[in-house]
């Protein structure tokens, strides 16, 4: 973030990653609960085994001390660092509130799409909704109505391209991917058509090689499902973070 002394940074950061920390507890809550097809629980993750309520950790519960998966410590230090990250990758101060819920809606998605291969639109429809929300609202603030105009003729020509690709490959990309090509294109776009080309292209290069390398590790076959939501988040955040060094390099 441009003409702010070290300090100040510093403070955006820290109030970032704590906010991470909030949110990284209703990350764990909401994708457990639609593991295991339960209504929506955005806050108060609770244990798997007798349902209580977790550590500030989320590595056990508090009743019994069962013992909880070490993905939620993974989730929490995650999205902590990445608010903390992506906080200071935004232009405006007024973007961050959009930016971060983009953030936990990635997060939260791949957590989704791993478990129960799909992008369910009780997640994605808020979060879509919710962050153009945001995002307009930082964009008027920040006098950058222009660029959340390209955001959204990002969103819809990304959404395009993943629809068509549905359609020609027959059930290898779910529409639930097309939905969130949605999402990640208006966050892409805002920043610039080459952030859109880094998470579009970014996505199929990043499912490329993750798929060669689990056939070579046989860590998969060529008859399993590998969710391709995961990389499309993956890359949608590397745009985010890293587009401006990317598009830089490659202009020379």
């Amino acid at each position: 973030m441009p003409n702010l002394n070290s300090g100040l940074l510093a403070v955006i950061a820290l109030v970032a990653a704590a906010l991470g920390y909030f949110a990284s507890r209703s990350i764990v809550a909401e994708s457990d609960a639609h593991r295991v097809e339960q209504p929506d629980r955005w806050a108060d993750p609770v244990c798997t085994e007798c349902g209580g309520l977790l550590t500030a950790t989320l590595l056990r519960c508090r009743p019994e001390s069962h013992r909880q998966s070490s993905r939620n410590g993974f989730v929490v230090l995650l999205t902590m660092t990445l608010f903390a990250i992506v906080s200071l990758s935004v232009d405006h101060w007024a973007l961050i509130p959009a930016y971060l819920v983009f953030t936990a809606a990635m997060i939260l998605l791949t957590l989704t799409d791993v478990d129960t291969l799909l992008l369910p639109n009780r997640i994605l429809l808020p979060a879509t909704g919710i962050g153009a929300v945001l995002l307009l609202g930082g964009a008027l603030i920040a006098g950058e109505w222009s660029f959340f105009l390209r955001g959204a003729a990002a969103a819809v020509a990304y959404f395009a391209v993943m629809f068509i690709l549905a359609l020609i490959a027959g059930g290898a990309l779910g529409f639930g991917d097309v939905k969130l090509a949605l999402l990640i294109g208006l966050f892409t776009g805002y920043l610039g058509w080459g952030h859109l080309l880094i998470a579009s292209i970014g996505a199929f290069v990043l499912g490329g090689v993750i798929a060669v390398l689990l056939l070579v590790l046989r860590k998969a076959t060529r008859k399993d499902s590998i969710p391709f939501g995961p990389f499309m988040t993956s890359a949608g955040l590397i745009a985010v973070v890293f587009g401006d060094a990317i598009v830089r390099w490659y202009n020379g």
